[in-house]
């Protein structure tokens, strides 16, 4: 369990990341808490509120059990509501042209509407053998991509998220978590077991998605709230980073499994749960965890940068948090929490402005901001060994391959250090190869002209002797 102790003057929990050998080491926090959005500000309190999504500076609501869409400001002023023939909204989305979908789960269907807020279409349930005609048809949350096409999760649907094409016809499952059964497990199961065993077996089925958000360049993040504690002691993630074809292509080069919270040893404590992603134009993700009441925040390798939350009832923290999202720049994070009715916002500090600072510089070429964001990383956080990652990603990519090797050997990076390393070999013999040819020719050269010599005056005077 962490057992990282915050200071009650200041704030109730202290920011964390682990080192090398997985132990809880405090940091800086890269956000605090700021406000509360709640009825103080919105006029009528959030009743189970269940997704959030920000669009030019507007927040959009799914305020389920109030049966509505409701749409305020960043600062939580009243905007507008959409609550005409809702039944417990589960999912919102909004395009670039501010047109607004919405997940009506309690009537079985998406609903689209205009920038005006005027209902444009009312996709059903899909047409297909795939989807029982006895199984209920609750989507939960969704996404659309620049193509119009909408992907959808469905509450009780494990195959992976449905497909719908521009016009709302059902083109299939996407991304469907594959189940991997070890023969062994396969033959004790159905051979040895004796019921009662059976029973007490967890079923193999699929991972269900419990949320998605497709980032700038077309790819949905998903995330899984249902890992088994046999999955998170065999440290199973629970993001994936699925491509246009549903191939999960998330980057896994970090010390640990994107899975959150780390326990060396399982004492019952409670995993983290998962239950929504929000990413940057950058590469990194911020992952909510409704159990420990946290947010996580990767890099694009998957190296965890910080951890920070707690559960309670205290400004700052959750009760059962269910939806986060980014302000377009980052400076912003907006938690939702279900049980509260509330919206909390989180400022960006200076010490999360450099550190994110840095990864986006690098991310877009910039080696000498980054590598002037990252010394301050250092200077607010000494022991921070994704800064000392980043120093060697920028010299790596400068070709000092040498340095690079030494900024890895501090962060405790084994695959980056590997690479470096290859380069440096690779870069020292190009240099130094004529220099060591000829230090292996003389020698050879020499050795065998004495050889050479030695016969020659051998035979000379073998010749002499038959002459005599």
């Amino acid at each position: 369990m962490i057992s990282i102790k915050a200071n009650a003057s200041t704030m109730p929990y202290v920011a964390y990341s682990y080192d090398w050998w997985g132990d809880p080491v405090p940091e800086p926090s890269p956000y605090l808490y700021g406000a509360t959005i709640d009825k103080g500000r919105i006029g009528q309190a959030l009743n189970n509120p269940q997704d959030l999504f920000e669009k030019n500076g507007k927040l959009y609501i799914a305020d389920t059990d109030n049966n509505r869409i409701l749409i305020v400001t960043s600062e939580g002023d009243y905007v507008s509501e959409i609550s005409d023939g809702l039944m417990a909204p589960k999912g919102v989305f909004v395009t670039d042209e501010e047109h607004i979908y919405v997940a009506d789960s309690g009537n079985e269907r998406i609903l689209e509407y205009d920038d005006q807020l005027k209902l444009i279409r009312d996709i059903p349930r899909p047409v297909t053998n795939l989807i029982g005609a006895d199984k209920a048809y609750i989507p939960t949350r969704l996404v659309v991509d620049k193509a119009g096409r909408i992907y959808t999760i469905a509450y009780g649907i494990n195959m992976g998220l449905l497909e719908l094409d521009p016009d709302g016809n059902f083109q299939g499952f996407m991304g469907a978590a594959r189940v991997n059964v070890s023969p062994w497990e396969y033959i004790w199961k159905n051979y040895f077991s004796t019921s009662a065993q059976k029973q007490r077996m967890e079923t193999i089925v699929p991972t269900e998605y419990s949320n998605i958000f497709l980032d700038d360049e077309g790819f949905i993040y998903a995330s899984i709230s249902n890992l088994s504690n046999e999955d998170h002691i065999q440290g199973k993630d629970a993001l994936r980073r699925l491509n246009p074809t549903g191939t999960d292509v998330l980057r896994r080069l970090g010390n640990f499994p994107v899975t959150g919270d780390l326990y060396k040893y399982y004492d019952g404590a409670e995993w983290s749960e998962f239950v929504d992603v929000a990413a940057t134009d950058y590469g990194c993700y911020f992952a909510l965890d409704r159990a420990g009441g946290k947010v996580f925040g990767y890099d694009g390798d998957g190296n965890l940068l910080f951890v920070f939350g707690a559960k309670g009832s205290r400004q700052g923290m959750f009760s059962s948090a269910s939806s986060l999202v980014l302000s377009d720049d980052q400076t912003r994070l907006y938690v939702l929490d279900s049980q509260l009715g509330a919206i909390q916002t989180f400022e960006i500090t200076d010490y999360g402005r450099n550190l994110l600072g840095a990864l986006k510089s690098h991310y877009y070429g910039d080696s000498q901001g980054a590598d002037r964001q990252w010394e301050k990383v250092l200077s607010y956080n000494s022991q921070s060994e994704e800064a000392c990652i980043g120093l060697g990603k920028t010299r790596l990519r400068n070709g000092d391959y040498k340095a690079a090797m030494k900024y890895f050997k501090l962060g405790n990076c084994r695959k980056y250090y590997s690479k470096a390393f290859w380069f440096y070999r690779k870069e020292y013999m190009q240099k130094n190869f004529a220099r060591y040819i000829l230090l292996i020719i003389i020698p050879c050269g020499i050795a065998a002209a004495v050889t050479i010599i030695r016969r020659l005056r051998k035979w000379v005077g073998e010749v002499k002797c038959k002459n005599i």
